[in-house]
């Protein structure tokens, strides 16, 4: 397996997401009834299929921190492993918050522990999202194996 792909998550949040979904069914709907509302599909595909992700080339040891837009094309830049100096592993909580139409806050938050290859000059790249400690101890160390060996 010389190239491991971890999906880390929709690029928007799931408000944003969901609307896409909604522009889709809005689009086709109306499509019936005007062509012209068929342009509801690009921002709703846009909106709802793009997504983040990390790609480490094992083989060549470098990573790619990569947005897919559209959840096809993958943009990014790959980086090599030497210019990355240490694993770290830390909690992270992101809060999305979304109005009614009655203007009622509404807040989700997530809480994910994320396994993350540091340099010096405090560049992050997050590899992969988990769980438990546990989990992102194991992938440590296999990939630490992997790609500093």
């Amino acid at each position: 397996m010389p190239v491991i792909n971890h999906y880390l998550g929709k690029f928007f949040g799931p408000s944003s997401s969901y609307s896409g979904y909604v522009f889709i069914g809005c689009g086709i709907f109306a499509s019936f009834y005007s062509l012209l509302a068929l342009t509801l599909l690009i921002p709703g595909f846009f909106m709802a299929f793009s997504f983040n992700g990390t790609l480490i080339d094992i083989e060549k040891k470098r990573i790619k921190s990569y947005t897919a837009i559209f959840g096809i094309y993958k943009t990014g830049k790959w980086i090599s492993i030497n210019e990355l100096a240490r694993f770290s592993i830390i909690k992270a909580t992101k809060r999305y918050t979304t109005y009614s139409r009655a203007n009622v806050r509404f807040d989700r938050t997530f809480s994910d522990i994320e396994l993350l290859l540091v340099n010096g000059n405090g560049k992050k790249i997050v590899i992969n999202k988990f769980n438990n400690y546990e989990d992102a101890h194991e992938e440590m160390d296999e990939l630490k194996g992997k790609l500093f060996t």
